[in-house]
């Protein structure tokens, strides 16, 4: 009698035991739920990725221009800065699912010495691929007293900057204005949505841009 109800103990433990685990349903529909949390997720965070370097891009390029500005006025220098064309960025040789950084202009300085002039040039900004630049104006000139000038008396440069993820949608991009002669920078937010695919230009000018189009923040 004795050895009877322990078998009855140990019997209904073991199917507590079991009925503290998941059934075969329960264990798809959480698959199911976490599998639809990764698909919302994964998306945001690559978009995300691809706002940052954007952003980080925007930063390089103020900074850039300001330490141009400065440095044209502290040699009595000036810098022709010429604004790169490209439509891809090229596979790295070590390894082909990665794209190179190209230089977003070239830039030629004169009246200063060699470490200045290398200082200018090795800290042109770079465009990953997954940004694009597009600047209404192909050439244009910082004098000895840091001020801007633009080929055909144009009051202001205008530099857009947006993504070229995988995906294909229309998006506002971002917008860099400097007025000319003084070379103040403003930035902000451009008006018109521009379609942002992988395929767009890396960089190239624009001549359509306008800066009363850019609303600065």
């Amino acid at each position: 009698m004795i050895i009877n109800l322990q078998k009855l103990i140990l019997r209904n433990n073991f199917r507590k035991n079991i009925d503290k685990g998941f059934t075969i349903v329960e264990l798809m529909i959480a698959i199911a739920i976490i599998g639809l949390l990764a698909s919302i997720a994964v998306p945001s965070a690559l978009k995300w990725v691809d706002k940052e370097k954007q952003n980080s891009y925007i930063r390089e390029l103020i900074s850039y221009l300001e330490l141009v500005k400065k440095e044209t006025r502290r040699w009595n220098g000036t810098c022709t800065i010429q604004t790169n064309t490209f439509a891809t960025n090229p596979n790295d040789p070590s390894d082909p699912r990665k794209k190179i950084p190209l230089n977003a202009f070239n830039v030629t300085c004169n009246g200063m010495d060699k470490s200045n002039k290398k200082n200018i040039s090795s800290r042109v900004p770079k465009i990953d691929s997954k940004v694009f630049q597009e600047v209404n104006q192909r050439i244009f000139y910082f004098t000895p007293k840091g001020h801007l000038s633009i080929p055909g008396n144009q009051d202001a440069l205008v530099i857009i900057v947006g993504g070229r993820p995988d995906t294909n949608f229309y998006e506002r991009p971002k917008c860099i204005i400097l007025e000319s002669p003084i070379g103040m920078i403003n930035s902000g937010f451009y008006q018109n949505s521009m379609r942002f695919y992988s395929g767009r230009f890396g960089s190239r000018q624009n001549s359509s841009l306008r800066k009363q189009t850019c609303k600065i923040l």
